[in-house]
């Protein structure tokens, strides 16, 4: 049986540094780290350099698997953890959405157990997403969630998805329009969860009153709201404008059009913009029809995941990675800038516990390594190699 290689050497650039580095890995961790001294030429690109490990805020499921599934187990989200780590994404939050309550509680139980009794599931995913079910009923804002199963905001219920999740519900996506005096919001506040307006129809009363008890998140601007707003006073320019608000935004080139994109890299300070995927088990999966719930959906060649023969759009087969290549392409943001609204920026606003990125001597690893090619012209970063705590995903060996 040929011995399994444990030593890498990586020979790249720093994220928008000119200087090379060499860089040796044993099971692990750095052994051996040198600065070339002649810099980069003048002109010359960076074409494998070494960047932060990945935080998606926002999974839904991937490669084949739904985070939906009641079947859901501790094998399948062991499956999701290493199909997304050789993606670069260390960290990944599952979002349980609007669903029959006691089928919330169950799926809140399934992660959390495999959380607590499984040290490669904790390594990997930090807590739960709950988006719903206390959103807006009204199509539109309510987007592919189910309307019989959309509810009011209920402490009855809240108690038992948090006794289901054992205190691992990260953060909430909710309509605020929905809880009367904003109430139900104050009490989970009050213990310490993050609220992230999201598939709503809220007014900028209610926003600003929102705002100012400590809700000052948007899940996945631009999408889960009406198809037809207010040209001046609505949600996207309301998030735009206010320097307090912080938001994700699914960058996969379909949820949002490019025009908006750049609009919102230009208007929004770094620290306040993260990518997600809202990646769906679609995610990996060929190109072809599929059926989801009671519905048929069609994955198209570009990546687009639509329902059957039309244009509205069936969630995301798009991957964190996907999502930051077309940011990059997008936003005119340095790669730096870019890496840290995949890492570093969800880390802090989420309070996830996560060092994206650590490359010194005789420390574990903590990095990604990417390569920078051209795909159809369009410069696109795949992953050489994959670093973290002392596991690897090794995908293309530099030397």
């Amino acid at each position: 049986m040929k011995k399994k290689k444990t030593r890498f050497r990586f020979l790249g650039k720093l994220i928008d540094e000119k200087t090379e580095i060499s860089v040796v890995v044993d099971r692990g961790v750095v052994v051996d780290l040198v600065k070339k001294d002649k810099p980069n030429r003048s002109g010359e690109e960076e074409t494998i350099v070494f960047a932060p490990l990945m935080l998606d805020a926002q999974v839904n499921g991937g490669f084949g698997v739904s985070i939906q599934d009641e079947n859901l187990d501790e094998e399948r989200l062991v499956y999701l953890s290493r199909k997304f780590f050789s993606l670069g994404v260390a960290k990944w939050i599952p979002t349980v959405v609007t669903a029959p309550s006691e089928k919330i509680r169950v799926i809140c139980e399934k992660i959390s157990s495999a959380i607590i009794s499984n040290s490669e599931v904790s390594k990997h995913i930090p807590g739960i997403h709950l988006e719903g079910p206390w959103i807006s009923p009204v199509d539109g804002p309510r987007g592919a969630h189910p309307k019989e199963y959309v509810k009011r905001p209920s402490l009855e219920d809240w108690h038992k998805y948090k006794k289901a999740s054992r205190g691992k519900i990260i953060y909430v996506t909710l309509a605020p329009e929905v809880d009367k005096n904003l109430t139900f919001s104050k009490h989970l506040l009050s213990e310490g969860v993050i609220l992230s307006i999201g598939h709503h129809q809220a007014g900028i009363d209610i926003l600003e009153k929102a705002i100012e008890w400590g809700i000052n998140m948007f899940t996945h601007i631009g999408n889960g709201i009406a198809n037809l707003i207010h040209r001046h006073e609505n949600p996207i320019w309301f998030a735009l404008g206010n320097d307090k608000v912080s938001f994700s935004l699914i960058a996969d080139g379909f949820h949002l059009p490019k025009y908006l994109m750049k609009t919102i890299a230009k208007a929004k300070r770094e620290e306040n913009v993260f990518l997600v995927s809202d990646s769906t088990q679609f995610l990996g999966m060929k190109p072809g029809i599929y059926k989801e719930f009671e519905n048929e959906v069609e994955l198209l060649p570009s990546g687009k995941l639509c329902l059957k023969g039309t244009p509205y759009l069936a969630g995301s087969a798009s991957s964190l990675l996907d999502c930051f290549n077309v940011w990059y392409n997008i936003s005119e943001w340095s790669l730096r800038s870019c890496a840290k609204s995949c890492s570093i920026v969800p880390t802090k606003l989420l309070g996830v516990k996560f060092v994206p990125y650590r490359l010194r001597l005789g420390y574990f690893a903590n990095f990604v390594v990417l390569n920078k090619r051209l795909k159809n012209g369009v410069p696109t970063f795949t992953p050489m190699a994959v670093f973290y705590e002392g596991g690897c995903n090794v995908l293309e060996d530099a030397t």
